[in-house]
């Protein structure tokens, strides 16, 4: 397995992760959910002054970066596109894989 193979595999497991419904897109309310589990688990510990608004305004950073053709939803090619070629995302998904 090519070092390429497996971060495809990590980006596909983090958006199945965030496809809370499985219909194969990522809605703004989806990340929202996930985002605020994650900031619940994390949050407390790891940034003791974090805003309530924090995981929304993440959602809508991720969004403006990732969905292509601005109809509200990321799709799996979006997603993979975004997060390849953004460090920031990239990183912040291999956060996830602590808390998870």
């Amino acid at each position: 397995g090519s070092h390429m193979g497996t971060v495809h595999e990590k980006l596909k497991w983090a958006f199945n992760l965030y496809d809370i419904n499985k219909d194969g897109y990522i809605t703004k309310e989806e990340m929202l959910a996930i985002m605020k589990s994650i900031y619940d688990m994390m949050g407390r510990h790891t940034y003791p002054i974090l805003r309530e608004d924090a995981p929304a305004e993440h959602v809508e950073r991720f969004f403006e970066k990732m969905d292509r053709n601005q109809d509200g939803v990321v799709t799996i090619e979006e997603f993979l596109e975004a997060c390849q070629k953004d460090e920031n995302i990239m990183s912040s998904m291999q956060l996830f894989e602590n808390v998870i």
